[in-house]
């Protein structure tokens, strides 16, 4: 699902950028809500069974709201971008979308150059992962360098031994490793 959030944010940019952006935004919307696009390996429709209407009137509502700004506000030059830059104000901080992405993304290189790592659930967990490390993952730079710039493009094969292996060793609030302070566990 992150890959899936990091395209997302990648079409999301190309709306809001878009000459005409209430015809991009409407675009976005169509995006969003398509039930047979393929998405984190499945369909939306896989995936949101019996919360596709909250979720389609929660996509209308944002959609609806940014569409208010661009089409019908007079007291600013540019109303929509008002509204974002309090947005990225607010989230800015995230990498695509993915809160403290990178700081996973150095633990998981962390993790895979450490198969001893204290951060790993049990003594095996680090030597068992790289066992089963997709054979299509030549470095772990490059590993990391396509889950910073485009994990999307990740295959399904190494999406689900990502999410296999590292949610609970890597990613926060999962990880019963203090990583600020390596000598203590949290409990």
């Amino acid at each position: 699902m992150f890959a899936e959030s990091t395209a997302l944010h990648t079409e999301a940019i190309h709306a809001l950028a878009s000459p005409q952006r209430a015809a991009g935004l409407l675009d976005f919307e169509r995006h969003l809500l398509d039930r047979e696009r393929p998405w984190a390996g499945r369909t939306l429709r896989d995936l949101g069974y019996g919360h596709l209407g909250d979720y389609a009137r929660h996509v209308k509502d944002r959609t609806n709201t940014m569409l208010g700004l661009v089409n019908n506000h007079t007291c600013v030059d540019d109303p929509l971008e008002v509204y974002l830059v309090n947005r990225a104000l607010t989230f800015g901080r995230d990498h695509k979308g993915m809160p403290g992405w990178q700081i996973i993304v150095d633990r998981i290189g962390t993790l895979l150059q450490e198969p001893d790592h204290p951060a790993w659930r049990d003594d095996t967990r680090g030597a068992d992962a790289i066992a089963q490390m997709p054979t299509e993952i030549v470095s772990i730079d490059i590993l990391r360098a396509a889950l910073l710039d485009r994990p999307s493009n990740l295959s399904d094969e190494v999406l689900a031994w990502l999410s296999e292996y590292f949610l609970y060793s890597a990613a926060p609030p999962y990880s019963t490793h203090n990583w600020n302070n390596p000598d203590e566990h949290q409990t």
